[in-house]
């Protein structure tokens, strides 16, 4: 492996093309299959303390719509797949193979194969992200979901962020641990136990102080799709970094297992 610049970067993203492009196809398709079937003369009547909590009691308006389905449910529970198994792979994976030695006897600092490739995680979000937003503002205008265009962009910004918050906490938890099946528990665990708090903290008194610790309440819990930008939207920006920065810390630290 070259030791010039972004080599690690540049590299795992060829190892990756062919999964990214699978991915990109399966998430336009997945946008497309949810949001054709937008209606607004859907009524929802006498929805239950589950369907309001996600949001399906709201199903006839563009932003409910999308916030119940593809943006609040479906493209961040896939992206979370993705970013978990990358993630545990990345880091954990190898060094469980052995792979990670054989990378780091080359001159390759570990703080640096760890960033590029937590970067290269962050370009494919990203451009998964534009993907979806891009089709959402042709399907907006042709199905007359009346979403502002730029709460529609703010909310897609978000998205990204949340799904590089999760990423982060794979990354850093491979980073910390060295255990690709840790890693995977504890990626999958966080992100199905904020979605799920996020959608419940409003039906208990008892569950509500929990909501943050959701990246979902971060993402979501403004109603982006209606008001546009939230200041939590920032925690998606500072806990990625932290969450980093710990790893990062570790990384470099700890002997690999072997």
């Amino acid at each position: 492996m070259s030791a010039e610049p972004l080599a690690v970067f540049g590299k795992a993203l060829r190892d990756q093309r062919r999964g990214l492009l699978f991915w990109g196809v399966g998430l336009a398709l997945v946008t497309l299959m949810y949001t054709s079937s937008f209606d607004p003369d859907k009524v929802v009547e006498d929805a239950g303390g589950l369907q309001k909590a996600l949001n399906f009691d709201d199903l006839a308006s563009g932003p409910g719509f999308l916030r119940a389905t593809v943006l609040g449910m479906i493209v961040p529970l896939l992206l979370l797949v993705f970013v978990t198994i990358s993630g545990a792979k990345s880091v954990a994976g190898e060094e469980e193979t052995g792979l990670l030695d054989l990378y780091l006897a080359q001159p390759i600092e570990r703080g640096r194969l760890l960033l590029e490739r937590f970067a290269a995680m962050c370009l494919a979000v990203a451009a998964f992200a534009l993907l979806v937003g891009a089709e959402l503002v042709l399907l907006n205008a042709a199905l007359d979901m009346n979403v502002g265009f730029g709460n529609l962009v703010v909310t897609v910004l978000g998205l990204a962020l949340l799904v590089i918050t999760l990423g982060a906490v794979a990354f850093a938890t491979g980073a910390i641990t060295g255990r690709r099946t840790l890693t995977l528990a504890v990626t999958a665990g966080y992100g199905g136990f904020s979605f799920a708090i996020n959608a419940l903290a409003s039906q208990s008194e008892a569950i509500e102080p929990l909501k943050y610790l959701s990246a979902f309440h971060y993402y979501l819990g403004g109603n982006p799709l209606r008001d546009g930008f939230s200041p939590g939207m920032l925690v998606l920006v500072i806990a990625p970094v932290v969450l980093m920065a710990v790893g990062l810390a570790r990384f470099r630290t700890r002997d690999l297992n072997v």
